[in-house]
């Protein structure tokens, strides 16, 4: 980082003025890397790095916090606008030495009075440190003397916004919500997430996590409040998306049409390429539709969606499994650019005797719901055992109850503390009858004849933590028993199916694309992936994303620009900040659920949506904890 000569952000005092600027650890955002700047101002404070014109720099702060600023409560956005005003004056030679005083009055009244987190803990924070601690340079432009301005940059985030893997202008969508705007709420939306309505239901919501109202009451409903967007859109009828300003020659091949490869379409129209999607199944959605359930995800939602981005002018190709990726060929058809979205559509190995004997009853996880959801009839058996503590093994266990399974059970490794899957999850699983029976390990599958009966199993006990941080299990001698079954589900995880590359795609030691990881090209020229088949099974929202930056990847490609990288927080503290101030203790508004004995009858979604009223209610708890970031 650069050497500082002064800092305060997150309130430590760092004063090297008087002497030679010292490399120190300031809590500097890290998103700069290794760019050099002579100043910097940001929510948590000021920090200073060699010759700097504070007063300019505080004024383009002010403005870029006035563009942030909601104007709801007049406290904050009246107040950014006087303090503007008096440094405006002060650096055009008109102010006056109480303008300076004034400016420090009117930020604490800010800070004081303001409604959300942002008018209270960020708007003015570094203004005030300027002014305190570089109160000559401001005294200065107090005797007539004229000063300068100089051209800064600008960066703005939120926690919400840095734990979400796509992006989403989090508090901006809410505020939406929160003024009936939900139409506009949901353009914004469909910036970075082309699919709300299957987000807004099967996202695993790290967002929520990271909000700052779980150190106050409970979190905000940020999942829910995106799926009440996309609900009210469907309910008025569903808006078509938004048409290409201007049509591009160059076409682009897409293989899969999971939510990687939709998003790339999507982004991919927006900017008028042709764009065609080669999808081995029969509809569109990838895992998100033969891999969740109606129960959680209706058919119709990821349908809707899906003709969207379809009537967008994207060509969707169903059924049309590649083979063999052949380069030649698709040069012949006039493709300039190649995605890679073909998911981790194939079940990894227990690595336990008898997997692979063929038995009947012994059926993967991903391989049993893709059935399910293509409409392969299942027929219920006693007693069904499934292996694995993911999301798939309780879609795979809820799906088996309501299949009509008399005995479901979930057998896991670890114990509940480390299971993958989301606590709702697992707790509506136990609701609704499912058994979990935790430390516990198959060894090899029993069967009778070709006929799977059950499976050999070990205890375990957990060990030092391994390479994911989980406790790594470990057998415990002499432990082995036997577990009856009609049927087995191995559910532990999957692999990408990249048969159809050959031997020209380059690969990783764990069976994934290799990838530059920000242009996100392969070895082969005009060739891009991303996706579960670069990053491995991970979630919608991160494989939507990887869509979103293929297509400004690809974008650079056809036109020859370098690819830039969007500016990043990683590695920073954004919820870290020096005041909150008060704020009223207001409990989350619940949405209601099918009781258990219902749920297990049918596939009827389980969860009920927000009513738009409960939705603005909702949203009007949102703290607005935007992090801005200006530096010259």
């Amino acid at each position: 980082m650069s050497a500082v000569s002064f800092s305060s952000w997150n309130g430590k005092i760092i004063d090297n003025r008087t002497g030679k600027a010292a490399r120190v650890d300031a809590g500097v955002p890290t998103m700069l890397g290794d760019k050099s700047f002579t100043a910097l101002m940001g929510w948590n404070g000021l920090v200073v790095s060699g010759a700097a014109n504070i007063p300019s720099l505080a004024l383009g702060y002010l403005r870029e916090a006035r563009k942030l600023s909601c104007g709801e409560c007049s406290v904050c956005s009246i107040g950014i606008d006087r303090i503007a005003a008096l440094l405006e004056g002060l650096i055009a030679g008109r102010g006056k030495k109480q303008d300076v005083a004034e400016i420090e009055r009117v930020a604490r009244g800010v800070m004081e009075l303001s409604k959300c987190n942002f008018g209270r803990a960020s708007a003015v924070t570094p203004v005030l440190d300027a002014v305190r601690y570089y109160k000559d340079d401001f005294l200065a432009l107090a005797t007539g003397k004229k000063g300068t301005t100089s051209p800064y940059k600008t960066a703005v985030t939120a926690p919400c916004i840095e734990a979400c893997p796509a992006r989403l202008d989090i508090p901006g969508y809410i505020e939406l919500i929160r003024n009936n705007k939900f139409d506009e709420s949901l353009d914004l939306i469909r910036k970075r997430c082309i699919l709300p309505g299957v987000i807004g239901r099967a996202c695993t919501h790290p967002c929520e996590e990271a909000c700052i109202r779980n150190g106050i009451d409970e979190t905000l409903a940020i999942r829910l409040l995106k799926r009440a967007a996309a609900d009210n859109d469907l309910a008025s009828g569903g808006g078509a998306l938004k048409k290409p300003t201007a049509e591009r020659p160059e076409k682009v091949a897409i293989v899969g049409a999971g939510p990687a490869g939709l998003a790339a379409a999507y982004h991919l129209r927006r900017m008028g390429y042709q764009v065609t999607i080669f999808e081995a199944f029969p509809k569109g959605g990838g895992m998100a539709a033969v891999g969740i359930p109606d129960y959680r995800l209706p058919k119709n939602i990821l349908e809707h969606e899906t003709r969207l981005i379809r009537e967008l002018g994207a060509d969707i190709q169903y059924n049309r499994k590649i083979t063999k990726l052949d380069m030649d060929e698709l040069t012949a058809q006039g493709f300039k650019a190649v995605f890679l979205g073909v998911g981790a559509h194939e079940g990894t190995r227990m690595g336990c005797k008898g997997e692979d004997a063929g038995y009947e009853g012994f059926v993967d996880g991903a391989v049993f719901l893709r059935d399910l959801a293509l409409g392969k009839p299942v027929e219920p058996k006693g007693k069904v055992v499934i292996v694995g503590g993911g999301n798939v093994a309780m879609d795979c266990a809820r799906s088996c109850l309501r299949l009509g399974f008399k005995d479901v059970e979930i057998l896991y490794r670890r114990t509940r503390k480390e299971m993958p899957a989301r606590a709702e999850e697992i707790d509506e699983a136990l609701e609704e009858g499912v058994k979990i029976r935790y430390l516990v390990a198959p060894v090899s599958v029993l069967a009778d004849g070709n006929r799977v009966k059950g499976l050999e199993c070990i205890r375990m006990k957990l060990g030092e933590p391994d390479s994911s941080g989980r406790r790594r299990p470990v057998p415990v001698k002499g432990s082995e028993f036997k577990v009856k079954a009609d049927m087995v589900i191995p559910a532990i995880g999957q692999k990408p199916e990249l048969g159809f590359a050959g031997d020209v795609l380059q690969v990783t030691g764990w069976g994934t694309i290799e990838v530059n990881p920000e242009t996100l090209r392969t070895n082969l020229e005009g060739v891009f992936a991303g996706g579960d088949c670069v990053s491995g099974p991970a979630t919608l929202i991160e494989a939507l994303d990887a869509g979103n930056r293929v297509a400004r990847s690809i974008d650079a490609y056809l036109q020859g620009r370098t690819f830039e990288p969007e500016m990043s927080f990683k590695g920073i503290d954004v919820k870290a900040q020096r005041a909150l101030g008060h704020v009223d203790a207001c409990p989350q508004e619940k949405v209601s659920l099918l009781e258990p004995k219902e749920r297990v009858k049918s596939f009827a979604e389980v969860e009920a949506p927000y009513s738009d009223a409960t939705a603005m209610k909702e949203a009007n708890r949102c703290l607005r904890c935007y992090r801005l970031v200006v530096w010259e």
